[in-house]
């Protein structure tokens, strides 16, 4: 069987998966026959259920249907019939669907190792997490410094001394927290910037002087704070849409898209090489390999 598949193979072509083809054939091919089989008891049992089905007297007049069964004997056998090609055929299909898991995994290897374009679609959308990852940290901490502001801007209000015209020391202490997310934020976007550079083809996300901003608005009029905060808020509500969001998803269908190219290439391919396997097979082989595949299959 291998001496055989390896002449008609290209150099390289791995011995596994040539077995791997021969076999997966086999299991279709004896799949294909018990189908037909199965095919042929449902309708023998139909008949047979229908046939008994009527009255007696009218069976007495009719006789047995033509091609059903005259004896109680003979209906048994053709039922028991069905039973036994109903439990073969699922378990084909079980092992069917299993040979098309192992062919592709193993086809899909070798194409990572003889096609170079097949590993950059297959891999398009691994290659992305890491930068999905530090851009989904960074929209939370962007989320946790909204929220934090907008503690502060509440707190400002409440405790505004319109005398001294100082907002108050909770409001004051509220905003310097906010430093240490505005640096978390920063560096975020540094390394999705970084992270998108050594990836290349990927967005850069841009710089936003946030600590300069709220150090200005903790120096204002409450009125000119209250505005110049709430145009902060949306500016940073934007940038989380624009710069985030609207880069993101578009880089995320891209390298969805090159994943279901390189996966259309294998299942293409897959389908190929099994009508190439299909036209080398024999009933022989057929006969010989299926008891041996079951027998492994079954033992799991």
């Amino acid at each position: 069987m291998a001496a055989e598949s390896s002449q008609t193979n290209p150099p390289g072509f791995p011995e596994a998966l040539a077995v791997c083809l021969r076999e997966d054939a086999c299991v279709r091919a004896d799949a294909n026959q018990l189908k037909s089989k199965l095919e042929e008891a449902l309708g023998a049992a139909g008949q047979a259920r229908s046939s008994t089905a009527l009255p007696g007297r009218l069976l007495a007049a009719l006789g047995r249907r033509s091609g059903g069964p005259s004896t109680p004997e003979e209906e048994a056998a053709i039922y028991a019939r069905e039973k036994v090609l109903q439990r073969q055929y699922l378990e084909s299909d079980r092992l069917a669907q299993h040979y098309t898991g192992m062919l592709d995994a193993q086809l899909a290897a070798y194409l990572q190792a003889a096609v170079p374009v097949f590993v950059q679609q297959s891999q398009a959308r691994v290659r992305l997490v890491e930068w999905e990852r530090i851009i989904e940290d960074l929209r939370a901490d962007l989320r946790e410094l909204l929220k934090m502001l907008g503690q502060a801007r509440n707190n400002a209000v409440a405790g505004y001394d319109r005398n001294t015209q100082l907002m108050s020391a909770t409001a004051r202490e509220m905003f310097g927290q906010s430093s240490g997310l505005i640096r978390s934020v920063d560096a975020r976007v540094r390394q999705a910037n970084a992270k998108a550079t050594e990836l290349g083809g990927l967005p850069g996300v841009a710089i936003i002087p946030l600590q300069e901003t709220i150090n200005s608005l903790m120096k204002l009029e409450i009125t000119t704070m209250l505005r110049e905060f709430d145009r902060v808020v949306r500016e940073l509500e934007t940038f989380e849409q624009k710069q985030l969001v609207d880069l993101q998803v578009p880089a995320v269908a891209a390298a969805d898209a090159l994943v279901a190219q390189s996966r259309a290439y294998l299942a293409s391919y897959r389908e190929q090489l099994r009508a190439h396997y299909d036209r080398q097979i024999t009933p022989a082989e057929i006969a010989e390999a299926i008891p041996l595949i079951l027998e492994r299959f079954r033992r799991g």
